[in-house]
């Protein structure tokens, strides 16, 4: 079995979510060539880098991250081509749920959406005007029964919105953002596993997502 990485390396001082002030450092405690061993310790917000949100991230009483079974992170993922929609980044489109048009989701846990947005990633246009879900599209996910669904960009909302991370948590239904190569999976039904750190009463998480193909 081999796995497919599709999480982001999270590497001190990078970009961040537009207006997040947390900070992100990998902080160096002990050296090999002083202690005689490394340690480090790590400073970050809970939505940095390849993440997952719970449902409670925009709805009170949901579940958070930490309480959620781990089958929530883990199932069968139909990797969508949605790189139209990313082609432009100066004028990206909303995700509409014509991409789901002929798509079979009964046997299927999470919706994957490649736009090959992460080309921009740590470049000035990624947090700008990405590819995000329509209300339709959104409320078509959450009627389908669902675990999550993921995408490669910083969010399933335009940086001013809420609609979709709402309407997904109705639904208790997780979103993982920021992942990365999906692109070369688009079109095809894989494994998918993006397991958070188990912490106390968070919306999120930082993840490591993977996938692999059937033999």
């Amino acid at each position: 079995m081999k796995l497919i990485d599709l999480s982001h390396t999270i590497v001190s001082g990078m970009p961040q979510w537009p207006g997040d002030n947390q900070p992100l450092q990998i902080h160096r405690v002990c050296a090999h060539d002083q202690e005689g061993y490394m340690a480090s310790s790590l400073q970050f917000g809970c939505h940095v880098g390849t993440h997952v949100d719970g449902p409670v991230h925009f709805m009170a009483g949901q579940s958070s991250v930490d309480v959620l079974s781990l089958d929530a992170f883990t199932g069968r993922a139909l990797v969508v081509d949605a790189t139209a929609a990313g082609a432009d980044a100066d004028a990206p489109s909303l995700l509409e749920k014509t991409l789901l048009r002929g798509r079979d989701l009964k046997d299927v846990d999470f919706v994957l959406l490649a736009t090959g947005w992460d080309r921009l990633w740590r470049q000035p246009g990624y947090y700008r005007h990405w590819p995000s879900l329509s209300e339709d599209l959104a409320h078509l996910l959450a009627a389908s029964g669902l675990k999550g669904v993921g995408l490669d960009t910083p969010s399933v909302d335009v940086v001013t919105g809420s609609e979709a991370h709402s309407i997904c948590a109705a639904a208790s239904m997780i979103n993982i953002e920021n992942l990365k190569g999906l692109v070369p999976l688009a079109d095809k039904v894989v494994n998918f596993q993006a397991l958070p750190l188990k912490l106390e009463g968070t919306e999120a998480s930082p993840v490591r997502a993977v996938a692999w193909l059937d033999n």
